[in-house]
């Protein structure tokens, strides 16, 4: 059996939303626009980031909720041993929205950070390609490269990150609302 991995993650919200979470536990979220999928939403290894965030979105009352997550049953985006199935799995995933006569999903990160294609499709690959062959995936972790350039030509960015979407709330353990 694999080694099970834990990591912090830090969800930025508000205090009132934030008590709630500490006393009854997290919602998943199921936004169109997700960026992973439904899933409560963690910046790994990362408070000031999530601390930013909750600011951006709740400037008079931010908060920020450090959890210990397990990445049990992990589509594991710094892993490149998952590629392969993710490129087949979208194949599928096109000529089901060609055969429909759909258009795909359609992202606006420039403008609403709305991920409406990246959303649709993990949702496709983990409910109608993994989960029904008995694969059990429980969350997914990526990375987003967002801001801008440390320094000219760098291919670091300022505000790059590493994502969680916890879709089954059971792995989170340890949540604590942290002062920062």
């Amino acid at each position: 059996m694999p080694e099970t991995i834990r990591v912090y993650g830090y969800h930025g919200t508000n205090t009132e939303v934030a008590t709630t979470i500490i006393q009854q536990g997290f919602n998943v979220s199921s936004n169109d626009y997700d960026w992973l999928g439904t899933g409560v939403y963690f910046f790994q290894d990362a408070p000031v980031r999530a601390w930013e965030w909750a600011k951006q979105q709740h400037p008079a009352n931010p908060a920020v909720i450090r959890s210990t997550i397990r990445l049990d049953d992990c589509i594991d985006l710094l892993d490149i041993e998952w590629f392969p199935i993710i490129r087949e799995a979208y194949t599928v995933f096109v000529e089901e929205f060609r055969q429909a006569n759909r258009p795909l999903p359609r992202q606006n990160p420039e403008i609403s950070k709305a991920h409406r294609l990246d959303c649709a499709y993990f949702n496709y690959l983990v409910e109608q390609i993994l989960n029904p062959q008995a694969e059990s995936i429980r969350a997914i972790r990526g990375v987003f490269v967002e801001g801008e350039r440390i320094f000219p030509n760098s291919a670091v960015f300022d505000r790059a990150h590493i994502q969680i979407a916890v879709r089954d709330t059971s792995l989170i353990e340890d949540s604590c609302l942290i002062e920062l």
